[in-house]
């Protein structure tokens, strides 16, 4: 199926928007997350230290997840325009 430019731009338009709106959904749990592993750094313990950090970068890759899936779909959206086949 090829697809036209207005219909690339309307698609990259919705994925733009659903990103926007899955990162703005997950911004306040992401937020506590990390602020809850954060206050785990105060224990006095090797493991308490370590938990802490895990949550804390657990939370960042869920923050920032979002973003790569929105790239990976503008490039499957304009990927075959992008990378035509010349053998046709």
């Amino acid at each position: 199926m090829k697809k036209s430019i207005p219909v690339r731009t309307a698609l990259s338009a919705v994925a733009i928007v659903l990103t926007a709106s899955v990162n703005f959904a997950i911004a306040p749990a992401t937020a506590l997350m990390s602020s809850n592993a954060a206050l785990g750094q105060m224990a006095h313990s090797d493991t308490a230290y370590v938990s802490a950090v895990a949550g804390m970068n657990l939370a960042s890759m869920l923050a920032g997840m979002p973003g790569w899936i929105l790239l990976a779909a503008l490039i499957l959206i304009w990927g075959s325009m992008l990378f035509k086949n010349n053998n046709q």
